[in-house]
């Protein structure tokens, strides 16, 4: 199956009034499996959009994210504050599908820019509050006389000083594989030595790499907030 035309095609059957579309993720990318879903951004001039939804094409999964030029503006806005923009990915790394007015690659050009720019920085406020987390979970981890909460407390240290990591490098965060690729692009002897600690607690009960990874992530960025920290409740 070509992905980009059975997408446009897709497009154009269900879809004939679109002004734009753009398929991204990875159907259409080395990273391609054969399960890979069609990721599909449609720009509409208005109602019913904006909405998502599933459907299937020859047992094939296609994810539509269907928008107005407003509303896809709006969510941008949302998803750029939370440092994780899934539609700029889409649109910025994807293939234009249809394009009637010119709106199409420049929403493409536009999203390369934003996610060349990358998030916003940290504030001093969200920094203390990712440390502060990651000082309690290592407290947890050392403390830890279960082997099955041991791994709970694994995994979320695991994902927390992977997203500190890119957060506090000014790059964009991300869930699931994509936050596992994110982070190897930035740092990939971190992100080896971070997942063979991470193995460690979970087939050998073993905490301590996984210990030493998350401590010298955080020494990096200030160390551990120990006994006397304290900040006042925002106003």
């Amino acid at each position: 199956m070509d992905p980009v035309r059975t997408a446009r095609d897709l497009v154009t059957a269900r879809f004939p009034d679109a002004r734009a579309a753009i398929l991204g993720g990875s159907a259409n990318t080395v990273r391609r499996t054969p399960f890979s879903d069609l990721d599909i951004v449609v720009f509409l001039d208005g109602p019913p959009a904006p909405y998502r939804e599933t459907t299937e094409h020859e047992g094939l999964p296609v994810e539509w994210f269907c928008h107005t030029a407003d509303s896809y503006a709006e969510f941008v806005e949302r998803e750029t504050e939370n440092r994780r923009s899934p539609l700029l990915h889409m649109c910025g790394e994807g293939v234009v599908l249809l394009d009637r007015n010119g709106s199409g690659h420049r929403t493409r050009e536009d999203a390369l820019a934003r996610l060349s720019a990358g998030p916003p920085p940290l504030s001093r406020a969200e920094l203390e509050d990712r440390r502060y987390g990651l000082t309690g979970q290592l407290d947890d981890l050392a403390g830890a006389d279960d082997p099955d909460e041991l791994i709970f407390i694994a995994d979320r240290l695991l994902i927390e000083v992977a997203e500190l990591i890119l957060v506090a490098g000014g790059r964009w965060r991300s869930h699931g594989k994509w936050l596992l690729r994110r982070l190897r692009e930035a740092e990939p002897e971190i992100s080896r030595r971070l997942l063979r600690g991470y193995r460690q607690v979970v087939c050998q009960g073993e905490p301590a790499l996984l210990q030493q990874v998350a401590n010298g992530v955080l020494d990096d960025l200030g160390g551990r907030l120990h006994p006397g920290y304290r900040r006042a409740a925002p106003r």
